[in-house]
């Protein structure tokens, strides 16, 4: 596949995070829920003003500068790489940053509404954009890790 069609994947993600939280602001107030599994799934809206777990909570502006200059890196690693397992870490990362951005330039805060239980335990909650960067960032280590591996260097 072309690289520029990975552009269009890259939009059509950012797009689906957006309508995701469009619903979830139009449909469910602040702290209201929606069971979806019980004891297991619920969307709940959170305006969350930090990043993962809260952390640098009312850091809005550093946090912004934060996502561009890990977009604009990725963007770099995009542009370098002809990788497709890299490449697909890659647009996930810049996805997720690219919409939650979207949320903190446009909103001051990202919506989180995704809350899995385990075993009474509540895991933190999270949005489409967390998803793509935790899976783009698994995929990106684990790449690294096999080209490592079975790279340039290995006697296989």
């Amino acid at each position: 596949m072309k690289k520029k069609y990975y552009l269009l994947l890259i939009i059509g993600l950012v797009l689906l995070d957006q309508f995701s939280k469009l619903l979830v602001v139009k449909y469910l107030s602040n702290n209201d829920s929606l069971i979806i599994i019980n004891n297991l799934l619920k969307f709940l809206y959170i305006k969350n003003d930090g990043i993962s777990f809260g952390i640098l909570s009312g850091m809005r502006i550093p946090i912004i500068l934060l996502s561009l200059l890990i977009i604009a890196y990725m963007i770099y690693e995009y542009i370098h790489s002809n990788n497709k397992i890299h490449l697909i870490s890659v647009i996930l990362i810049i996805s997720g940053a690219l919409g939650n951005l979207i949320d903190r330039i446009f909103r001051g805060f990202v919506v989180d509404f995704i809350s899995f239980s385990f075993f009474g335990y509540e895991a933190s909650i999270f949005n489409i954009a967390d998803s793509f960067i935790t899976i783009g960032v698994i995929i990106y280590i684990i790449n690294i890790i096999m080209e490592g591996k079975y790279g340039k260097n290995s006697s296989k």
